[in-house]
């Protein structure tokens, strides 16, 4: 005790914090201070965090672990010295889940706030055909790296090749098994594994043929209502012969608007006579020239050739029988938003004086704000006049653009989110595609889910797989072709997007382009 008393007694103020009392420690000015994982530096935001925490405080002076607290969520960490850092560990944290991480630091009013989350279950697609060279293959994709090993133990007598840590071809020097079986436990990178055991069958698969699953497999989705367009193209009347029962109605194309307001065309009549037999309610198409956009702006800011074309439309409708009538008008400029929206008024009005409905096709909104081919359409006045919208989600890349998804679930979502406030959901239809593009030196072409697969003929083809689209594709092997196609997977997950967003339905395009399990989604 003399000794600590005559500390207190003659030292200085720097002195004192010599002698560690407490009351009088002033930390260091330890400036920028960095949080990493493993080596990788934490920010907010982070989605990609292992589960296990492994965290390293780093200053530009040492840090004391006196000066230093923390919480995840609300278990409180404890720092250790490594050096001239802190480090702190954590037990783990369930896969896909979301945390906040709090560290205060002495001295300092404001302390380092990181909300992250925790990488989920790893993903994955295969994918078998027939090819010519090979036999049957299954391609493998995998949205984190797995261990290879665990994956080479599940599939004994096949033989592996990986293009890269996340790409795997699986073939056989015989013939295939039954089935292509990987355990759900499947290790991953960064402490994640296989999210759902994948079971793929091989037996029976045909050349031309393709099976696919998904891990984890998509939701089965039940209870939509389709509305489906047709084209007078036997592919499209042959699909409507075989599964007109599941439509809850069919839209005929044919009617083309003129810029006199006349109509030129008449509705697929090979439709119009089939859906008349079975009293499937059939409602015309009708649809401006997307080539001529003067000629749709003349049609349009004419009060004469607008109320020819209205009562044109309401006289072919009353005659022929029809319900309602769609209409798709597109590549039109943002000068013509107000013509068009009195133009759809008008005609709703005069087909509801008859008991018939309308339906609208739009160019969605994206949630920044409209784009030149969404600026003609005021979509919430277009909801409030016609019966029903049609949410047109597709062409996300188009033909004149980089290969990729024709609508991409990501897109579709944004899409939506863009384009549904001011629309009843209850009155809104959400636009899929049925066929795909493919892209061929740089240039893009539509592609029916047939045509899709006929790329696999050709020998070393691949099916991969884009996990934010959640779209799958086929690549040729020397890379010049791409075709991104939807699928009954892939689908589905648009109908379960319509559902939990309590919409009224989907409106497809078009009959003729879709994989034949398509309609095993409705039963």
């Amino acid at each position: 005790m003399p000794h600590r008393l005559v500390c207190v007694a003659i030292a200085s103020a720097a002195a004192l914090t010599a002698c560690n009392l407490p009351f009088v420690d002033t930390p260091p000015e330890y400036g920028f201070i960095s949080v990493s994982d493993g080596g990788v530096l934490l920010t907010p935001g982070s989605d990609q965090v292992p589960p296990t925490l492994d965290l390293r405080l780093h200053a530009q002076k040492a840090l004391r672990p006196q000066d230093v607290t923390g919480q995840v969520d609300s278990r409180a960490l404890t720092f250790t010295a490594s050096g001239s850092d802190l480090v702190a560990s954590t037990s783990a944290l369930p896969l896909g889940s979301n945390h906040h991480l709090n560290i205060s630091v002495a001295g300092r009013a404001q302390g380092i706030s990181v909300r992250f989350s925790v990488i989920p279950a790893t993903s994955a697609m295969f994918a078998a055909h027939v090819d010519p060279a090979a036999g049957t293959v299954v391609d493998g994709v995998f949205d984190d790296a797995p261990t290879q090993s665990a994956v080479a133990q599940a599939l004994p007598g096949a033989g592996l090749s990986w293009r890269d840590p996340t790409h795997l071809r699986i073939s056989w020097s015989g013939p295939a098994p039954p089935a292509v079986d990987l355990p759900a436990g499947i290790p991953t990178a960064r402490g994640s594994h296989l999210a759902a055991a994948v079971h793929l069958g091989l037996a029976g698969l045909a050349a031309g043929e393709l099976s696919r699953v998904a891990s984890p497999a998509p939701a089965p989705v039940a209870g939509t209502n389709l509305v489906a367009f047709v084209t007078d193209t036997p592919a499209a009347n042959s699909s409507l012969a075989h599964h007109q029962s599941v439509l809850s109605w069919v839209s005929a194309t044919g009617w083309q608007a003129q810029p006199d307001g006349t109509i030129q065309g008449s509705a697929d009549p090979v439709a119009v006579a089939r859906a008349k037999s079975v009293r499937l309610p059939l409602w015309p198409d009708l649809e401006n020239d997307f080539s001529d956009q003067t000629g749709t702006d003349t049609l349009l800011k004419s009060q004469q050739a607008v109320g020819t074309l209205v009562a044109t439309t309401v006289q072919n409708v009353v005659n022929g029988g029809f319900p309602g009538v769609n209409l798709d008008f597109e590549a039109m400029p943002s000068s013509d938003k107000d013509a068009f929206t009195a133009f759809v008024k008008s005609l709703a009005t005069a087909l509801h004086a008859h008991g018939a409905q309308l339906t609208v096709d739009v160019v969605p909104h994206t949630p920044s704000g409209t784009n030149r081919y969404s600026a003609a359409y005021d979509v919430p006045a277009l909801g409030s006049a016609a019966d029903y919208v049609d949410v047109m989600a597709y062409d996300e890349h188009g033909e004149g653009g980089d290969p990729g998804p024709v609508a991409g679930l990501d897109w579709v979502k944004a899409e939506l989110a863009g384009t549904l406030p001011g629309l009843a959901p209850s009155h809104t239809l959400l636009g899929i595609p049925l066929y795909g593009r493919n892209w061929t030196g740089g240039t893009g072409s539509s592609a029916s889910y047939a045509e899709a697969l006929s790329d696999l003929s050709s020998p070393g083809a691949r099916v991969d797989y884009d996990f934010s689209a959640q779209t799958p594709f086929i690549e040729s092997s020397d890379g010049s072709s791409v075709t991104y196609f939807d699928d009954a997977a892939s689908l589905s997950l648009k109908l379960a997007l319509a559902h939990q967003d309590g919409l009224a339905g989907v409106a497809a395009w078009r009959l003729g382009f879709e994989d034949p399990n398509f309609w095993s989604l409705f039963g």
